[in-house]
């Protein structure tokens, strides 16, 4: 949901949290905070979307989270689309650290066509943490990427969502922002 959207469905007092947040803790930090709280909504959104979803859950491990977003990276690094594409739940939520907000077919796609190429992914500082059948992965990372054939290295902090219903394990959201220099 884009930063109008949220601020027409929720009122004009989140407009106003977001000026005293910028005002008392600078640009950035109200930035951060922004998507931050983009994010939840997106998982308040994907939790209220499925009503079956909690007879479904089933709980994760850590070590389970882990290896998922392993494999996906790995599969982004590769191209690999079919696996990369079994990983993905149906009502994906990618957002960019552009901004742009990708389901799980558009992001496909964007890859299918070589919009993004990722070259490296490398993550460090990550931490899990569960609820239930839903964990989020938080860290930062280097990746080395071409977009339009233009070599790029970005430095991220991230939050990647993974859900398991019916013993399977599903990349739920993403939501990355850049690292100011």
């Amino acid at each position: 949901m884009q930063n109008k959207n949220l601020s027409r469905h929720l009122g004009g007092g989140v407009r106003a949290a977001w000026a005293v947040i910028s005002l008392l803790c600078g640009a950035h930090i109200a930035r951060a905070t922004k998507r931050v709280f983009q994010l939840l909504m997106v998982l308040l959104a994907a939790c209220a979307s499925h009503q079956s979803w909690a007879s479904d859950c089933q709980p994760l491990t850590t070590e389970e989270v882990l290896q998922a977003e392993n494999l996906r990276l790995s599969s982004q690094m590769k191209n690999d689309l079919e696996t990369l594409s079994g990983l993905l739940d149906e009502q994906l939520v990618y957002v960019r650290n552009s901004g742009v907000v990708d389901s799980k077919v558009s992001y496909l796609e964007s890859l299918r066509r070589g919009e993004t190429v990722y070259d490296l992914i490398e993550h460090t500082n990550h931490a899990v943490r569960l609820y239930g059948c839903v964990a989020i992965l938080s860290g930062q990372g280097r990746y080395d990427v071409r977009i339009a054939d233009k070599s790029l290295t970005l430095m991220l902090r991230y939050h990647s969502l993974w859900q398991k219903k019916q013993a399977k394990l599903s990349f739920v959201s993403w939501q990355a922002t850049r690292v100011p220099p």
